[in-house]
């Protein structure tokens, strides 16, 4: 261990007792990691310390994530501590590790209930077949089949003790489906979590394979993974010697919708074969603003401010007079321009919406105010193969870190997976390779234009005759017309190949992003917009504990996004369409607003 940043975050960890806990707990544990923890700081330095110190060859562990995109940090992350490559490390969703590790090698062995050989079915395909099981029952087709798979998901058994009420509706609905997915030759997400879990729990010899392979499994925002692996886990600590090292916080389950609850990980901690460790100290805000995102929740957490101590916060509180675009005009005439006098970067300023029509309303705005900005949310899925795509065009522009055996690799596995049983010979395996090159350095003619790149090297490579069938990769075709769409936007006149290789990220523009969205990220200046009673939270709510209280969490997150600046925005009126015609009607604000307001107003020192 002598990579020089690897000392430095060792360094920086052994001054923060709680970290220095986690680090050194060789025991099951639970981290509960609460915002600006330094939680990611501690999983990644934890893989290396097992792998360095505590695992030998040929056995590994494996490290489960949320998104593809928190797999994707955590392996940039572990390259930069000196991570070298080995066999039996997993790196990735629960999603792939599933299908990896449990379906792929032991369903046909066990007969498992999901037709074979495996077919992942398109978003397309999956929403045709929701509305023909809800005409066989007579349903009115669902807008969004998230219910119904939130239900597949929370209804499996198993040791928990946490139970959920569930719709009938919603239960009938997902039998049928399933059903028809079955029938039709195909399996989705859920189905792989859900029959790797059962089979989990049936069968002996799989936990054994996984217990020989990976003794330790790393699991990391375990409140956002719902009851499947909740399940695996319990099933895989009662019954195998693998040692669980988790991170998560319950005050941050948000993907309710989803079948994601915090209550797992709560039960979960409170085990008493578990060690329990709580991440007090936070490396982000000050203290101002970790006091308002605990009065959000009505619970004192005790996390205190380290990095920022002797900084006073500016909350500012900000009434307009009718709907979202007095908000939107407000922003731009005269936060943005505060922002910049106070020399806040535009990457530094977030703003946090209700859902995607805002999100894209308010960039529009943006745009007609030349004010750079970037919204969370793409059109397309930020899939492998589009981060492929990127990685292509960050090799063209020189990133060494980039390297074109494994740029190449990738394709060419991707090119030959349809050749079931093709041996691929080195003298052709050459000259796919110099025929690769050569259609790469072709494309930097097109640098200045990431559209012109893109619509070049998807003819040249073929991609979407290579995509065709792919049952790895369904809708990936789809997937690359939206991404296609948004380059040919506006806003990417300006875009070449380098600026398109850091899609996924900002640069020099002010983040739009949902509320959900935001999860993860951090910024000097957050602006929450729609702070009404009955808009946020919602009217939903009112009669709904359970939401409420997700509600609560997530003006939780988006409170504690910010390190200095949080500014509340809200309308005193709304026009509401109606076939009957149009009428105003006045709103309230936020029962968070008058929260944070009654505590912070004297902090408002921009707006007054």
């Amino acid at each position: 261990m002598t990579n020089a940043y690897l000392i430095e975050k060792l360094n920086q960890l052994r001054k923060d007792d709680d970290q220095v806990d986690a680090y050194e707990s060789l025991e099951n544990t639970v981290v509960l990691a609460g915002p600006g923890s330094g939680k990611t700081t501690v999983l990644t330095l934890k893989i290396m310390q097992l792998l360095e110190d505590y695992i030998q060859e040929p056995r590994g562990l494996a490290c489960l994530t949320y998104s593809r995109e928190a797999a994707r940090e955590f392996t940039e992350r572990l390259n930069k501590l000196g991570y070298r490559k080995r066999k039996n490390v997993f790196l990735g969703t629960v999603h792939s590790f599933c299908l990896s590790e449990i379906i792929t090698t032991f369903a046909e062995m066990y007969k498992a209930n999901i037709p074979m050989p495996i077919k992942l079915v398109s978003e397309k395909t999956k929403k045709a077949l929701v509305n023909e099981a809800a005409t066989l029952l007579g349903m009115e087709a669902p807008k969004s089949y998230t219910q119904m798979d939130s239900t597949r998901l929370l209804r499996i058994s198993g040791k928990s003790q946490m139970n959920v009420i569930l719709k009938q509706d919603d239960i009938l609905l997902a039998d049928k489906y399933e059903n028809l997915l079955y029938e039709k030759g195909y399996i989705d997400f859920e189905s792989i979590i859900i029959e790797s879990t059962k089979m989990l729990q049936q069968y002996p010899y799989i936990r054994k394979c996984l217990s020989a392979k990976y003794p330790w499994i790393l699991i990391d925002e375990y409140q956002d993974l719902g009851r499947p692996l909740h399940e695996m886990v319990i099933s895989l600590i009662d019954n195998t010697d693998i040692r669980f090292f988790i991170v998560g916080d319950p005050d941050q389950s948000i993907y309710g919708f989803q079948g994601a609850i915090p209550y797992y990980l709560t039960e979960l901690s409170e085990r008493k074969d578990i060690e329990n460790i709580v991440l007090k100290n936070n490396y982000r805000s000050n203290q101002d603003i970790v006091d308002g995102s605990e009065l959000i929740l009505s619970q004192k957490r005790g996390y205190i401010a380290k990095t920022r101590k002797n900084e006073n916060a500016i909350y500012e509180f900000v009434s307009v007079n009718k709907g979202m675009d007095d908000q939107y005009a407000f922003f731009v005439e005269h936060i943005i321009p505060k922002c910049k006098e106070e020399d806040i970067p535009y990457e530094e300023i977030a703003v946090l919406l209700s859902n995607n029509d805002e999100c894209k309303a308010l960039a529009e705005v943006c745009k007609n105010a030349d004010i750079p900005h970037y919204i969370v949310k793409h059109l397309f899925d930020r899939s492998d193969f589009v981060k492929w795509i990127e990685s292509c065009a960050s090799w063209l522009v020189g990133n060494r870190e980039c390297d074109f055996s494994e740029i190449y690799g990738y394709w060419i596995n991707l090119v030959y997976s349809k050749c079931d049983g093709y041996f691929i010979s080195e003298s052709d395996n050459v000259q796919e390779r110099i025929k690769f090159l050569r259609i790469l350095e072709e494309s930097k003619k097109l640098a200045n234009s990431a559209q012109e790149w893109f619509v070049h090297i998807r003819k040249e490579l073929s991609f979407d005759d290579v995509l065709k069938n792919n049952d790895q990769l369904p809708g990936e075709i789809e997937n690359l017309d939206n991404l296609q769409l948004e380059l040919s936007e506006e806003e990417y006149t300006n875009y070449g190949i380098e600026k398109f290789c850091k899609i996924g990220k900002p640069e020099n523009q002010v983040v739009i992003s949902t509320r959900h969205s935001s999860k993860g990220l951090e910024f000097e200046a957050v602006v929450m917009m729609g702070m009404e009673e009955d808009r946020f939270p919602s009217y939903k709510a009112k009669n709904d504990g359970e939401l409420m209280k997700e509600s609560d969490r997530l003006c939780f997150v988006c409170v504690s996004r910010a390190k200095r600046i949080c500014i509340l925005m809200k309308s005193n009126k709304y026009t509401i369409k109606t076939k009957k015609g149009d009428w105003e009607k006045d709103y309230s604000p936020s029962k968070y607003w008058k929260t944070l307001y009654s505590k912070f107003s004297d902090k408002a020192v921009w707006f007054k």
